[in-house]
């Protein structure tokens, strides 16, 4: 009786084992995430058509790891065999990471500007148009011109946005003499730019490049959330304690967010790359297999299912 059952509790214990491993089978796909309130997540989620997953995390598949930023998402999945998880195309060439292609395009700068490349997001802004003083009207015109030369385009690059630099660009030398504020002291007026958090680090970097070419103003930046762009511009709080001379939004602006002609624009492009570890032999992938692996409950739960 005894041996019995020892040999029972033996053959549990194995099943146990079994059983566990199975749950846990190295072919498993791992889900790495950023959190909801992150840009570059809700970016890659509306690229997928899986919005509603870009701020609610029951959408996604169980035991997912949610990380908090592209350096931990890439010390993740660099770690992690049979992870996968997403960060922006500027962080891929150092990451040590397999970047997958999407339907058969690689994730490059140029797929990106020819527009082979889709899994993208825009970086818009919109410039108010009433002003406290006439000398900020001036300012603004000129930032928009500044904001299609060779310096704001190199700028952009340098902080990881994606824009096309021609041959006929101009280069603001050629263009500040259009604009006379700008050989002027402007160190006694502010500026306030805010909007998206996501395109802050360029914003930031713009602001910083054209106070320098422009009289040196002041430059504040108060950066909460794509909305504000146009809501504090030209919108509902254009005249509210946190209104702004430039928003930025990490996204096209919406049916009730029309601005005025010639006050908003196309800024630059995000890419997002979708990255597995580089011993996964994986290379190519589509935006639905990828929405199925995200999400809760999808039809691909193994590697071997792709």
């Amino acid at each position: 009786m005894k041996k019995l059952r020892t040999f029972l509790i033996t053959i549990t214990f194995i099943l146990s084992i079994s059983i566990l491993i199975g749950c846990s089978s190295p072919n498993m796909i791992r889900v790495y995430t950023r959190d909801t309130t992150s840009g570059t997540r809700d970016g890659f989620f509306q690229a997928l058509h899986f919005q509603e997953a870009a701020g609610n995390n029951s959408m996604l598949r169980r035991n997912f790891v949610e990380v908090a930023g592209n350096g931990a998402m890439i010390n993740a999945i660099r770690n992690d065999r049979y992870g996968i998880g997403y960060i922006t195309l500027g962080s891929l060439a150092n990451s040590g990471l397999r970047g997958l292609y999407i339907n058969g395009v690689a994730p490059t700068e140029a797929n990106v500007i020819n527009g082979s490349y889709r899994l993208t997001r825009n970086f818009n802004f919109v410039v108010r148009t009433e002003f406290n003083e006439h000398r900020e009207a001036l300012l603004i015109d000129a930032f928009i011109a500044f904001l299609s030369t060779k310096d704001a385009k190199t700028t952009i690059i340098n902080n990881d946005g994606i824009v096309e630099i021609k041959d006929d660009d101009p280069i603001w030398r050629d263009l500040r003499h259009n604009h006379p504020i700008s050989f002027e002291d402007n160190s006694d007026i502010t500026i306030r730019f805010g909007g998206s958090t996501a395109v802050e680090r360029v914003a930031r970097a713009l602001s910083a490049e054209f106070r320098t070419k422009s009289g040196g103003f002041v430059a504040e930046h108060n950066h909460v959330g794509s909305s504000d762009a146009f809501r504090a511009t030209q919108g509902s709080e254009r005249n509210g304690s946190n209104q702004l001379h430039v928003g930025f939004a990490s996204r096209d602006f919406n049916h009730s967010e029309v601005a005025e002609p010639g006050t908003s624009g196309l800024l630059c492009i995000e890419a997002i790359v979708t990255v597995v570890n580089p011993r996964n032999t994986v290379s190519d992938i589509n935006a639905h297999q990828l929405k199925e692996i995200f999400r809760r409950d999808g039809s691909i739960q193994r590697w071997s299912d792709l």
